[in-house]
């Protein structure tokens, strides 16, 4: 029997300095999310409002009129753009009549159906309850304390809001302990791996192609069109072959070899809770010899989606420059959706980067011939893109 899909109808806020085009990119995005998490998108809509609500967020006029044609298509769901906290959810479900998700939340969600592994659940268990314990207040409508003591004697006890706090701080509790134990464990693993051979992350915006990269590289993974299709950490071994004397055509090294890590991917206001939690899944990045940074080439936003790869390894400790600083490659990915012109405008702005087509096989030679050059080994000194530098005010992630 066919289950009635979830229809939703996504909305952002559009303030004064805020240009259309780009609210319009922000709700395709979320779209994409939406599809992800088995959502069927009916319509998307940037509301225009120059001051935020404190109550609703949006304004309660836009939100009725929303509410109406929710109903002329039979939509259940209002997923918004913005971050809510959970009075402002609570406000806009009793308005509406809809279920209410602002995107934090959607991006949970996703994760929460992708995991699989034990660490993975526990750690979108942890940011799940790091996001609620905020959201809390207002959640309930039996706030009446409960009796303290023996009878009535001991005075007033807990507030039920007060129960539900200290149940969710103490499981929030349990499972860092327990990722604290599967920390160590990851870290017996790696120490497990073959020595001598080096360790290289595949890192990028997410839905650009890394999977996709992994399989051309060592013909495992199974690579998916969905946003966070890849939640666990996947470490497969590659093959780089082996460098030949130009003149004799004689092999004059033995083969080499490298093991590449798949990884989260990074996605513009990414969730802090899922930022933290992921940190020790995140240490594969951490602790690489080298970073191959893909990015899809054909992306209208592709100078924003590498600003914010940038930002977020930052924030995950992986600096541009300095002594511990990991070499990095930029691989353009997907530059057969590219024309001539396209691909020669990319060149210019991305001189050092490696154009590729995982699928189709194009630029793995550069890319393997780098590793072999550059891995295991110093770093050499280049010029960092803008991308990898800070901006006086660093970019959302």
């Amino acid at each position: 029997m066919d289950q009635t899909p979830l229809r939703c109808l996504l909305i952002a806020r559009q303030g004064q300095g805020d240009r259309e085009e780009r609210i319009q990119d922000h709700l395709l995005e979320l779209a994409e999310l939406a599809r992800s998490c088995g959502f069927e998108v009916q319509a998307r809509r940037s509301l225009r409002r120059a001051l935020i609500a404190p109550k609703t967020f949006y304004g309660s006029g836009q939100l009725e009129a929303l509410a109406e044609e929710a109903r002329r298509h039979d939509v259940s769901y209002l997923i918004c753009n913005d971050e809510l906290s959970g009075s402002q959810v609570n406000a806009i479900e009793k308005l509406t009549g809809l279920a209410c998700m602002d995107r934090t939340g959607l991006i949970l969600a996703i994760f929460e159906q992708r995991a699989q592994t034990r660490e993975a659940k526990a750690q979108v268990e942890l940011a799940r309850c790091e996001y609620e314990l905020p959201r809390l207040k207002g959640a309930w409508t039996h706030l009446e304390r409960q009796g303290g003591g023996v009878g009535l004697r001991g005075g007033p006890g807990e507030t039920q809001i007060e129960v539900d706090r200290r149940m969710v701080r103490t499981r929030i509790s349990q499972l860092k302990r327990e990722l604290t134990h599967l920390e160590r464990v990851r870290q017996t693993q790696r120490q497990g791996r073959p020595q001598g051979l080096p360790r290289v992350a595949l890192v990028g915006y997410t839905n650009a192609g890394k999977t996709s990269l992994l399989k051309a590289l060592t013909g495992e993974g199974e690579p998916r069109d969905l946003l966070f299709a890849t939640l666990d950490t996947t470490t497969r071994k590659a093959f780089l072959g082996q460098d030949f004397d130009p003149e004799t055509g004689e092999a004059t090294q033995e083969p080499r070899h490298c093991l590449v890590a798949d990884t989260v991917g990074f996605i513009r206001k990414l969730p802090h809770q899922l930022v933290a939690a992921f940190r020790s899944t995140l240490g594969e990045v951490r602790t690489a010899d080298a970073l191959l940074v893909v990015a899809d080439a054909a992306h209208p936003d592709l100078e924003e989606h590498l600003k914010i790869v940038g930002a977020t390894l930052r924030e995950i400790g992986c600096e541009a420059e300095g002594v511990e600083a990991q070499p990095r490659l930029l691989v353009l990915n997907q530059v057969d959706r590219l024309h001539r012109p396209q691909r020669l405008d990319l060149k210019k702005r991305h001189p050092g980067a490696v154009q590729s087509c995982a699928t189709e096989g194009t630029g793995l030679e550069e890319i393997k011939t780098w590793l072999r050059e550059l891995v295991p080994g110093p770093p050499r000194p280049r010029e960092l893109e803008a991308w990898e530098l800070p901006d006086k005010v660093e970019t959302e992630v």
